[in-house]
């Protein structure tokens, strides 16, 4: 039997099977907490609108009747926020918008919507809630660093994890006969229910996975991208650009279906980094840890 055929048949016992496996295991033991945030901050980030539309109300209830305005909207605001020095108020400008008020207390300054009609504050422009998903979105996006740092570590990492999902897919195959294993998860599997749910998984997101590692590396080192673009379109005075395909990937990390409920979707999805994982390092523990605890 040549190699061609043992890797068809029986790939577990070739040398470069073993090898991956390793380059694969110590990928993700050293990825893991990284792979575990941007997991799970990414999830987040797509629902940000959301999180905007459903804890900051900047719409009054009703916009009939006489709204305060000048000196009576002053005093108004004045009374209901009694506890603030009031430093600016700023008048909608569009219909049923609130109005926008600044306010400080002992140095710090805030600001609150308030319903100019019925006289009642609306609450925060910028609640908790609001500040942890943009919390959230700067860890994702440039890892708590400035802009060009935090990307660029991202880049690396993308780079890393592309590597894995490479070594992942290849070491996936497990003969002519098991390939079936690897994508279905059944009941009487000589394997685990981890190690059929951490291969199932791992299949049937490729696509993501590799639109997330690839996206990873653009978002810092645009360059290369927009190189290839230029390359398909030499037509300078042509001024679309043939980068539909690229937008469509930026679309597809970013989960941008909003107002549709794939956005809910792919909070889901934005989680299988993380629950691969976190799979794995079961596998990891039950195979090899667990031994010598």
């Amino acid at each position: 039997m040549n190699r061609w055929q043992r890797w068809v048949k029986a790939p577990h016992t070739t040398l470069l099977h073993r090898a991956l496996f390793q380059v694969h295991l110590w990928l993700g033991i050293g990825l893991g907490l990284y792979i575990l945030v941007i997991s799970v901050s990414g999830s987040a980030v797509v629902l940000r609108p959301q999180f905007v539309r459903w804890f900051v109300v900047s719409e009054v209830a009703s916009d009939e009747g006489e709204a305060l305005a000048g000196a009576a909207l002053e005093n108004k605001v004045a009374e209901t926020y009694r506890e603030f020095s009031v430093i600016n108020i700023v008048p909608p400008t569009r219909p049923r918008r609130a109005s926008y008020v600044a306010l400080e207390k002992d140095g710090v300054e805030t600001s609150r919507y308030f319903d100019h009609f019925a006289g009642v504050d609306l609450g925060n422009t910028y609640p908790w809630q609001v500040r942890t998903v943009e919390w959230l979105t700067r860890l994702h996006d440039d890892l708590l660093l400035d802009r060009v740092t935090g990307r660029k570590i991202n880049a690396f990492g993308g780079v890393l994890f592309l590597l894995m999902v490479i070594t992942g897919i290849i070491i996936w195959w497990q003969g002519r006969r098991r390939w079936l294993d690897g994508l279905v998860i059944k009941r009487n599997s000589s394997h685990s229910f981890m190690w059929q749910l951490h291969s199932f998984l791992g299949f049937w997101s490729l696509l993501l996975l590799f639109v997330w590692g690839i996206t990873a590396v653009y978002f810092a080192f645009p360059q290369p991208f927009d190189f290839i673009i230029d390359a398909l379109d030499k037509d300078l005075e042509d001024f679309e650009r043939p980068d539909k395909w690229l937008l469509f990937v930026i679309d597809l990390h970013f989960g941008r279906f909003r107002g549709s409920w794939l956005a809910y979707v792919w909070v889901v999805l934005g989680l299988l980094p993380a629950i691969m994982f976190i799979s794995g390092f079961i596998l990891w523990y039950r195979k090899t840890l667990k031994k010598y605890l």
